[in-house]
């Protein structure tokens, strides 16, 4: 059975908003990564991102566009491109802290999953 997963990508004056994984998770604990997570229950993948970055980092996301898909482990993943509001508060106990990076601060860092990839696509882009 495959889990939904989704993710937030989060841009502002070519900065992406990355958030600093705690220890308390078990998956790249202490490394960077898009606002997300898995689905719950009969939640679409739209569903899930809009509830995940809410819960993660405040913000009210809407997703505009799928920038890619794919699989990692049992999960079936989105990464959203999207528009946002708010302002940030993050939630202490699955993130140790946030920042907005550049793509030469962005592509240093030890990011989790497929944000490496992402951020090389945003770059292509002209997003980043």
């Amino acid at each position: 059975m495959m889990i939904l997963a989704a993710s937030g990508i989060i841009l502002q004056e070519k900065k992406i908003l990355l958030l600093q994984r705690s220890n308390y998770t078990e998956n790249y604990p202490g490394f960077w990564g898009c606002p997300g997570g898995r689905a719950e229950k009969n939640e679409t993948a739209e569903q899930n991102v809009i509830r995940e970055v809410k819960e993660e980092c405040n913000l009210d996301f809407s997703p505009t566009s799928i920038i890619k898909t794919g699989i990692w482990q049992d999960r079936k993943y989105y990464r959203f491109l999207g528009n946002w509001s708010g302002q940030i508060k993050i939630q202490e106990e699955e993130v140790l802290d946030f920042n907005w990076f550049n793509y030469e601060k962005a592509i240093k860092l030890n990011l989790s999953f497929d944000y490496k990839e992402i951020i090389e696509i945003l770059y292509k882009n002209n997003l980043l």
